[in-house]
């Protein structure tokens, strides 16, 4: 039994009863420090030793599915709201036009909606309170991104009621025909700036954010039948930022666009923001004109050409002089829809 016991071979340990070393006549039990297992346990014991590790890393890389799931879902959960948001937009200007137009007819309707009822006219009473943010975040985005639609506090059956009032803006046809009874020359012109005191009227912001616009409201595709129309807005824009200090690098008109939309791209922020000045409030063959930036990166994926357009533009020269300035004072011709015309 010593033998065995002082053998390095086995590791024999001796503890007596408080758990310390001892001698072999004072030993109360022994420790062996190796173990001798047979084959059959270790493989056991390997097999569990794995099949921990398989379970962990399972359940990792199930949370982590999850995850993605989850975020996945999210995603597309957010697009999903975002497409109906723009659908809500879109159904909310058509709806104000109609109703604007309308007004024309009847003179007894009032020329504004309460948003409350416009909600109601898109959506079922089951499904407002699902739709409820969705709602609100296509009123605070037309709030902030439409300048046709002013949002105002009326006083309807003795409740306050947040209306929308659709902005009336004369087409080109109706100031074309203003122009020739006034005996004004044909073609397309500046007509001076709505806003008294553009800094106080716009506030534009100090620092141009981007060397991209977006201008609004500079044609009407319906009424634009003469062949090469286009090159009369850009030559118009052209005209009045190069008379201004700014220069640009890339223009496109979007001809089909039921906004009158035309893209333009300056060589430097300060252009951009000399241009800003000089056409957002602008009126424009009888349109008021509404000018925001675009970020440069959207501005590439629409028009990828731009990004190597560096040479400033001129005017084509085959179009007549655009600066020419109308006094609005001048006009004794004035229809029933000016009085609803605001800025």
């Amino acid at each position: 039994m010593l033998e065995l016991i002082n053998s390095k071979q086995w590791g024999m340990k001796l503890y007596d009863k408080d758990n310390k070393s001892a001698s072999p006549s004072e030993a109360y039990w022994i420790e062996g420090t190796h173990a001798y297992k047979p084959i059959l346990c270790r493989l056991r014991q390997s097999a569990s030793k794995i099949i921990g590790i398989f379970i962990l890393v399972t359940c990792v890389l199930g949370i982590l599915c999850g995850i993605y799931f989850l975020v996945r879902h999210r995603w597309r959960k957010e697009e999903e709201d975002v497409r109906l948001m723009y659908t809500f937009v879109e159904n909310i200007i058509d709806i104000l036009r109609k109703h604007h137009n309308a007004c024309q007819n009847d003179k007894d309707l009032p020329p504004y909606l309460p948003i409350p009822h416009v909600r109601d006219m898109l959506i079922k009473p089951a499904n407002r309170k699902k739709l409820a943010k969705t709602w609100q975040r296509a009123v605070r985005f037309l709030s902030a991104n439409e300048s046709r639609i002013r949002v105002e506090s009326q006083r309807i059956a003795g409740e306050d009621f947040e209306v929308w009032r659709w902005i009336h803006i004369a087409s080109s046809r109706q100031q074309s025909q203003k122009m020739g009874a006034m005996g004004s020359p044909k073609g397309k012109f500046w007509q001076g700036q709505a806003f008294e005191n553009f800094q106080w009227a716009v506030n534009p912001p100090i620092i141009s954010p981007t060397p991209c616009l977006k201008i609004r409201n500079m044609f009407d595709h319906e009424v634009e039948m003469e062949e090469g129309w286009h090159v009369l807005i850009q030559d118009a824009i052209l005209e009045k930022c190069s008379d201004a200090g700014a220069n640009i690098v890339h223009i496109a008109v979007d001809k089909s666009s039921n906004e009158g939309c035309v893209y333009v791209k300056c060589d430097s922020h300060d252009s951009a923001g000399i241009a800003f000045k000089s056409l957002h409030g602008c009126w424009f063959d009888g349109r008021l004109v509404a000018v925001k930036y675009l970020t440069l990166k959207r501005y590439h994926q629409r028009f990828p050409v731009a990004l190597y357009a560096t040479e400033a533009l001129r005017p084509s020269g085959r179009s007549p002089s655009s600066l020419v300035t109308f006094n609005p004072e001048d006009q004794d011709d004035q229809d029933n829809n000016d009085s609803d015309l605001e800025v």
